[in-house]
């Protein structure tokens, strides 16, 4: 009962901090917004190099006004004394007051950055305002003002109403002083600049989010999920509900269960008086059978214990005279017993391989849990660096060497997108070890690369690899989620600050070597380490460490199969694990993996270094795609590098383009269509053109496409993966028209 109830408590404050945890989500994703058309008013060309001194006040003045009626917002250029250089509320050439200096001036001025301010009275206003300060830079790098977008409380407020809530529930958001900055409810004019109780305050400030009861400024007992809004320190949204309504969620539950207990156990004691009464005369009568037994012999007992009333017991009766006879069919019984316990224990053995499998696949997804936060931090910086850049590529048609920086800085964020799919891809898969040599030195810099985005910003990861370190031999999607696990560990023991050292070293064990895993064969290793200097382990908590499923942490904070994963993993590598620890002094877990015979297959586009120089290619593509903006994109590329292209948005027309006998060297096609997929438009391309030369793009997850491959086509064909830049994919078309000319050269010899 007490385990019902528990569990109907935590289910409503998980709702409660749920709630807290989306509403300050889309918190940050207003704010995000606002300093998103910030940046681009601060790139703007009418800006110039001086942001004090722009350099056409009337167009940059326009824009203000823009964004200011976007977001109901006041937009302002400051200088850092507080001289009001441009504002969305003043006519341009009308003297302007100097502004008094908010905490996000200050914050932006000092830190470079953008920042979130406090609740304040607005001078011109009059009302309760917020501002968002972005600073702006000089030619050389420097802060020299900023932008402020001073946006109405009631902005706040109307994305907290949006939430559906139950009755006489409410949202809340504060600033940094734990000052009220917008409420849900009615009570938000007469509430609003109060700060909230002292007592509430200790409960929430300085964390994350979580769960608290407390009384509201309205003076009524509330229980609150809260959380803190990313993009600015210090500000807290909470879901509060009446104390009453949440208790009756879990209460009224256990007044049943109570209930219900109560007749059971009742209607349990009367039925067992009954039955004790119904056993106790046929077990006194089996008393007195063993007494006679003793004395008299089974022959005189026999004659005079009467039937017993209850059928087991009558069974008990009957087996006294059937002992002798069931001791010589004991051996029989045995041999029965043990091949049912043989069967056991294969079922046992099956069940627990099984149960490994998903705990490996558990902990794959737990690492790639992990990465979320990293991944999506990254695609946003990449999709702000591509729009924005766009964004000023239309506006520098003129400006040809502008253009080409800008386009440059598009490419290298879109490079760094691609790469961030590549990792992802190899923390989705679910198989079994495809062990293969692996480069030491670029598998842990590009750990590197991942963790530096994914522990947090008080983490810093540094790389140390021996100097001609041989290849290991592992699982590389495997060797990496455990790599991310073990990060995960020593960012736990260091409390979010510190650093973290990833290290390679070679290792050739011969007998009995120190500091070795004794379980180690001989021979040559490679020894991959996660350092930290965090708060160690004792030599009990060390002695248990790699245990399945024991963890110090608290509840909900770990599953205690990080070690116990990373063990398994290194043992079925062929090597083993080693975890060093002291209190106060660190903790260093090492991976021993064999070294592999062979070298690491290098990556990139090496195998289209032979293709033809672009500026004597030449040859007839048809191009498929159903996503018009990468049709276009590809067809440009393939066009400047010196092919005739011709594209289409789907397989139909791409057939009847083939039946009308166009003149086609090579079938460039996307995977992923509607109607009918690029898997079976080149199968019937080539059906219809034997040895047409296709190239298949895909950008799925997962092996679908190489396992469709499998006998279903015919003729030269190439699969590459998506994102693929033009002159790679340039490349490749240009290897296959060779190697089908060369082919038909081949044919036409006549022999003599």
């Amino acid at each position: 009962m007490w385990a019902v109830a528990s569990s109907r408590q935590e289910a409503a404050e998980d709702r409660l901090r749920t709630t807290a945890r989306a509403l300050a989500l889309a918190v940050d994703r207003d704010f995000g917004g606002i300093v998103g058309a910030l940046s681009a008013f601060a790139t703007s060309p009418a800006l110039g190099q001086d942001p004090l001194h722009p350099r056409d006040p009337v167009a940059l003045h326009a824009q203000a006004m823009r964004i200011g009626q976007q977001y109901a917002a006041t937009v302002a250029v400051l200088a850092p004394d507080g001289e009001q250089v441009l504002s969305s509320l003043r006519p341009l050439g009308i003297p302007m007051a100097r502004a008094t200096s908010s905490a996000a001036v200050q914050k932006a001025l000092a830190s470079g950055q953008p920042a979130v301010g406090d609740l304040v009275i607005g001078s011109l206003s009059g009302r309760p305002v917020v501002s968002v300060a972005l600073p702006l830079m000089d030619e050389a790098g420097r802060v020299a003002g900023v932008t402020v977008a001073a946006i109405s409380a009631r902005r706040i407020r109307d994305l907290l109403v949006r939430q559906t809530l139950p009755q006489g529930a409410f949202t809340a958001a504060t600033d940094s002083r734990a000052v009220l900055v917008a409420r849900s409810d009615a009570e938000h004019d007469r509430l609003i600049g109060q700060r909230a109780p002292s007592e509430n305050v200790r409960q929430f400030i300085g964390r994350e989010g979580g769960f608290y009861r407390g009384v509201s400024l309205d003076g009524r007992e509330h229980v609150f999920g809260f959380a803190a809004v990313p993009a600015a320190e210090g500000w807290t949204i909470f879901v509060g509900e009446p104390a009453a309504h949440f208790d009756a969620a879990w209460r009224g539950p256990l007044l049943v269960l109570l209930g219900s207990s109560a007749v059971a156990l009742l209607l349990g004691g009367l039925a067992a008086t009954l039955a004790a009464r119904r056993i106790l005369r046929p077990v006194q009568h089996l008393s007195h059978h063993a007494q006679a037994l003793a004395t008299a012999g089974a022959k005189v007992m026999a004659a005079n214990i009467p039937p017993a009333s209850v059928a087991e017991l009558e069974v008990l009766r009957l087996g006294f005279a059937e002992a002798e006879a069931a001791v010589g069919a004991s051996a029989g019984a045995l041999r029965c017993l043990n091949e049912e316990l043989e069967t056991r224990v294969r079922q046992e053995v099956a069940a627990r391989e099984e149960a490994q499998g998903q705990l490996a696949h558990a902990q794959r997804m737990e690492a790639l849990g992990q990465l979320a936060g990293g991944i999506a931090h990254d695609f946003n910086n990449v999709i702000q660096a591509v729009g924005g850049g766009a964004k000023l590529i239309e506006g520098s048609a003129d400006n040809p060497a502008r253009v080409r920086r800008i386009a440059a800085m598009v490419r290298e964020a879109s490079g760094r997108g691609a790469a961030v799919t590549r990792r992802l891809l190899a923390f989705s898969r679910r198989a079994d070890l495809r062990a293969e040599p692996l480069d030491g030195q670029d598998l842990l810099v590009g750990m590197q690369e991942v963790l530096s985005h994914t522990l947090g910003g008080g983490i810093r990861v540094e790389v140390e690899v021996e100097a001609g370190l041989p290849p290991p031999l592992a699982d590389r999607g495997q060797l990496e989620t455990v790599l991310v696990n073990l990060a995960a560990n020593a960012r736990d023991a260091l409390e979010g600050q510190g650093t973290i050292t990833l290290s390679a070293t070679a290792a050739l064990v011969a007998g009995e070597n120190v500091g070795v895993p004794p379980q180690l064969r001989p021979g040559a290793y490679v020894c991959l380490s996660v350092r930290d200097a965090g708060v160690g382990m004792s030599p009990e908590v060390l002695a248990r460490a790699t245990e399945p499923f024991f963890t110090t942490k608290p509840k909900g904070k770990g599953t205690g199969l990080g070690l116990a994963m990373a063990r398994g993993f290194a043992e079925q590598s062929g090597g083993a694990l080693a975890v060093e620890s002291e209190v106060g002094s660190g903790t260093s877990v090492s991976l021993w993996l064999p070294v592999a015979d062979e070298e690491p297959q290098a990556t990139g586009h090496q195998a289209a270094d032979g293709a033809t120089d672009a500026s004597h290619r030449h040859g007839r593509l048809l191009l498929v795609d159903d996503e018009t903006v990468v049709r276009d994109i590809t067809a440009e590329g393939l066009r400047a590098a010196g092919f005739t292209v011709r594209a289409v948005d789907g397989a139909g027309e791409a057939l009847a383009a083939l039946e009308a006998g166009d003149e086609v060297d090579l079938l460039v096609s996307d995977l992923s269509m509607p109607e009918v997929d690029g898997l079976t438009l080149i199968q019937e391309a080539q059906r219809r053109r034997p040895g047409l030369p296709a190239i298949l793009l895909t950008g799925y997850a997962t092996d679908a496409a190489e396992l469709a491959m499998g006998g279903a086509l015919s003729g030269t064909f190439s699969l590459l993966r998506k994102p693929i830049d033009a002159r790679a994919l340039s490349d490749r078309v240009a290897v296959l028209l060779e190697a089908r000319q060369a082919d038909r050269k081949v044919r036409n010899v006549v022999p003599e």
